[in-house]
């Protein structure tokens, strides 16, 4: 524990400014490129990571999913942000329903066959959830590089924000625990303490990240650090779900003392939807 915390110490800060050096290529244009281009790939790389994670995850558990065509479509739909202006919601949409249809009709014909019958269904919805729960978020997300590239880093911190939050109010005041049989180290209090730091976050940082392209007054920031909190949690606890079912301790080992890469995403993914549908409404 004592040097899982170390490491978490020197490795947190570490990714931290990676992030940050990122997000200073991109708003100060350094290399002369189109804004938000760096931080798009990124995340798109995350989320890629994120699917591979995902298959892994679910066929060391003995569940069917796609190991060809989910990790392609995925590659496809994250390239496809950086191929047209963003802006217009119809537009934007295409990629989302067309890649989902590729994904989803070939299987569901190819489990009509009598040899594919047992694991057909299977294979169709696991697929499909990495896709949604994984690929979707993230393809907004980078769309949120293009259209508001400063309220990326809002939910981030805000996010993220909630997680730290959450810890150290669990580490000093938790009793009670939250949702012991998905995640025995949760608690109540560590929960209402989250809630707290990311109400507090969006607050704090609505006018000097979103200002002045997205007016997010006060009563609707508190919504917003509302709304980003719950669903943080619950994509935590979705993932401990995950890899609870799939006896799992961590998506990977690619990160020591954090796991994988869906390990450190699976907060953000509800949260980036949440977020795209309040920045399409206030802009």
């Amino acid at each position: 524990m004592a040097n899982d915390l170390r490491v978490r110490a020197v490795l947190a800060p570490t990714m931290l400014l990676l992030i940050g050096l990122i997000y200073w290529v991109d708003v100060t244009e350094f290399f002369g490129w189109r804004p938000g281009i760096a931080c798009a790939t990124l995340l798109g790389l995350m989320g890629l990571g994120g699917v591979l994670e995902f298959i892994g995850l679910l066929r060391g558990g003995g569940f069917a999913v796609s190991r060809r065509t989910l990790p392609l479509l995925t590659v496809g739909l994250l390239v496809s942000p950086f191929w047209f202006v963003w802006g217009n919601v119809d537009r934007e949409l295409y990629p989302l329903v067309s890649a989902t249809l590729l994904l989803l009709f070939p299987m569901a014909v190819q489990s009509l066959g009598r040899e594919d019958m047992k694991a057909g269904l299977e294979r169709q919805g696991a697929t499909l959830l990495g896709f949604i729960w994984i690929a979707w978020p993230i393809y907004l997300a980078m769309g949120t590089c293009f259209r508001h590239l400063p309220s990326v880093l809002f939910v981030v911190l805000v996010c993220k924000g909630g997680d730290i939050g959450g810890y150290c109010f669990g580490r000093l005041f938790g009793r009670t625990k939250l949702i012991p049989h998905i995640s025995p180290g949760k608690t109540i209090e560590g929960a209402l303490g989250s809630l707290l730091v990311s109400v507090l976050l969006a607050v704090f940082l609505r006018e000097s990240l979103l200002l002045p392209r997205v007016e997010l007054p006060l009563w609707l920031a508190i919504l917003v650090g509302i709304a980003l909190n719950f669903t943080t949690q619950a994509g935590d606890l979705v993932e401990s779900l995950l890899k609870r079912r799939c006896s799992a301790k961590d998506s990977s080992r690619l990160l020591p003392a954090h796991g994988g890469i869906l390990d450190l995403i699976d907060s953000l993914l509800f949260s980036f939807n949440v977020w795209f549908l309040v920045l399409v409404w206030l802009t």
